[in-house]
């Protein structure tokens, strides 16, 4: 569980937010907290949730009338609010998220076989990375870095809001080294339709210099139409913009 005044704190010592900003971003977030409860979206408060659950409440939200129109009349501050927060859970509480993982598989028509595949694809192991590294010749599709030892398996449409098949799935994966894989994850760089790297206002140009990332460089990401579809998720719901 983590507290409003936390999450402001986190933003003005690690994301560099004025306390303004941060102060906007933390009533945000709790009039989102209050609001979904009142519109039965959501049975607790986001602050008690971790980040699958999380994910889960903001794509309910983004599918909202309600939100909608509250979220255009606030000039996407709550839709902001909500991934600022995402991001704040994705840096300080992912160890917590080991414990949630097989309450979002009800599916029973699946074998137990496929019911480990896919809780081992949350953690990027298994099917969904052999799917990965062979689909992306072993290679991490930013740097190149071709030793598997350091590669990660990472989903494009977070694994909470995903289908079992998209779970598994390589058209909703991205093979990367740790740092780029980090970096996606969190919602501070994602890709164009066209393979260019994105990268979030949040992070400073120094940064961006530091880390060598090049934004005119395209990218081979094996582009497919099922591969835009979850891109486009990303871009929307996890990318700070």
């Amino acid at each position: 569980m983590q507290d409003l005044q936390t999450f402001k704190n986190w933003m003005i010592l690690s994301a560099h937010k004025t306390d303004t900003t941060a102060q906007h971003y933390k009533s945000g977030l709790s009039a989102c907290s209050k609001d979904f409860i009142d519109w039965k979206i959501i049975d607790k408060p986001l602050t008690e949730m971790s980040l699958s659950e999380l994910d889960v409440a903001i794509q309910k939200a983004f599918l909202s009338s309600l939100f909608r129109e509250k979220n255009n009349r606030g000039n996407n501050m709550y839709s902001n609010s909500l991934k600022q927060y995402r991001n704040f859970l994705a840096v300080n509480d992912a160890q917590q998220l080991d414990t949630v993982y097989e309450k979002f598989i009800d599916d029973r028509k699946i074998t137990e076989t496929e019911r480990t595949s896919i809780i081992k694809s949350r953690i990027g192991q298994g099917i969904f990375r052999e799917k990965l590294i062979e689909k992306y010749n072993g290679c991490c599709v930013v740097t190149g870095v071709n030793d598997t030892r350091f590669l990660l398996a990472s989903h494009i449409r977070p694994w909470a809001v995903s289908t079992n098949e998209q779970r598994l799935s390589a058209e909703n994966g991205l093979l990367l080294s740790p740092l780029y894989d980090k970096l996606f994850d969190i919602g501070l760089i994602t890709f164009s339709e066209d393979g260019f790297i994105q990268c979030s206002q949040g992070l400073e140009n120094r940064n961006i210099d530091l880390l060598k990332i090049d934004r005119t460089k395209k990218y081979d990401l094996k582009i497919s139409t099922k591969f835009v579809e979850n891109l486009k998720y990303h871009q929307e719901t996890v990318f700070l913009g």
